[in-house]
């Protein structure tokens, strides 16, 4: 039992890596049986087909994405500390899974039924941060700290500006000559801009 376990996800893991270096399309199952060091009728006995396998994954890994912009646990901060913690959180997330924003997006580009499947079990949870992030701006909106703006305008800025630095990191890494170390730094101090740039955008000085 143990060993099947343990070959079971060894097989997520090796379909993950291949997954997101080279999307669906160009990865194979018997790829991945050959990475793992079994047959390709064990990959198949296990997920029964690659659309299975990639299905149970992206899943998983989109779920990871989405689930790091939360307000779960933060009812004593105001909104400024917690839209600086929606920030943080969700580009430690991408930070630890830089090649997840490219995996997402040609996957909704390409195939974009399959995302529609998988955003079908998300919009209940989404429908509830969303209505829970719209009041507490409702509330500054009331007091005339905050201009005006949805919840779905302000997490989508959010989205933009995390996402943006690790998808143009060819460009950045060529144009800034960054090292992976330097990189890295960069993201640190990006997130703090970020951050400078949303609330910076909505909140109103008296």
């Amino acid at each position: 039992m143990e060993t099947n376990i343990n070959t079971e996800q060894k097989i997520l893991d090796v379909a993950e890596g291949l997954f997101l270096d080279k999307g669906f399309a160009m990865t194979t199952t018997t790829e991945i049986a050959r990475r793992v060091g079994c047959n390709q009728a064990l990959v198949h006995y296990y997920f029964r087909t690659k659309e299975n396998l990639f299905e149970k994954l992206f899943e998983k890994k989109f779920l990871l994405f989405t689930s790091a912009i939360t307000l779960n646990n933060q009812k004593t901060k105001g909104l400024k500390d917690k839209i600086e913690d929606i920030i943080t959180k969700h580009l430690d997330v991408i930070a630890a899974n830089p090649k997840l924003p490219f995996l997402i997006i040609n996957e909704i580009t390409t195939n974009p039924d399959k995302f529609r499947n998988i955003l079908e079990k998300l919009k209940e949870e989404s429908a509830t941060l969303l209505k829970m992030l719209d009041k507490e701006l409702n509330i500054e909106i009331e007091k005339g700290t905050i201009r005006k703006i949805s919840s779905f305008d302000l997490l989508l800025n959010i989205l933009s500006l995390n996402i943006f630095m690790f998808v143009a990191k060819p460009m950045l890494l060529g144009v800034k000559n960054f090292t992976p170390k330097e990189f890295d730094e960069f993201v640190l101090k990006r997130r703090e801009e970020v951050f400078r740039t949303v609330w910076g955008g909505i909140c109103i000085n008296k």
